[in-house]
């Protein structure tokens, strides 16, 4: 019970920052659907993240804002994952510290795109949190 709480929870924290990001429109419900599906259908989980992360891109919040918007919806839907599979508070544990590890490597990306040619750092930090997801996911797994 406490799982599916946590899982609630992470939902509202999604929620509140995706409505930071995009405020009342249709890309705010674009996202939100098929979260609110996920706890029906895993896979419309990972369509929200995808959907998410394309709208970050294109409406170019990035920062703090863009940062934890991602993290939460990542710790949202792999929680629905963990919560499913009654996995162990270890479990979470390596969720919440790989996706809040994302908040340093972000911004060492943008200290590295400030002496980089061109770099946009919303796109670099976006690969590295995609690079420590697929890490942590594989570590997990295992």
């Amino acid at each position: 019970m406490i799982r599916k709480l946590l899982s609630v929870a992470l939902l509202g924290l999604f929620l509140i920052m995706a409505y930071s990001s995009f405020g009342l429109s249709a890309e705010l419900f674009l996202v939100l659907v098929p979260a609110v599906l996920a706890f029906l259908w895993e896979p419309a989980g990972y369509v929200a993240l995808t959907l998410l992360g394309v709208l970050l891109v294109y409406h170019s919040v990035g920062g703090f804002l863009g940062l934890m918007t991602l993290i939460f919806a990542i710790e949202y839907v792999e929680s629905i994952y963990l919560a499913k599979r009654n996995a162990p508070a270890e479990h979470y544990y390596v969720l919440f510290a790989g996706t809040l590890l994302a908040v340093p490597v972000y911004y060492f990306a943008y200290l590295l795109s400030l002496h980089a040619p061109s770099l946009v750092n919303t796109v670099v930090g976006a690969v590295f949190i995609v690079l420590l997801y697929l890490l942590f996911y594989l570590v997990v797994k295992r």
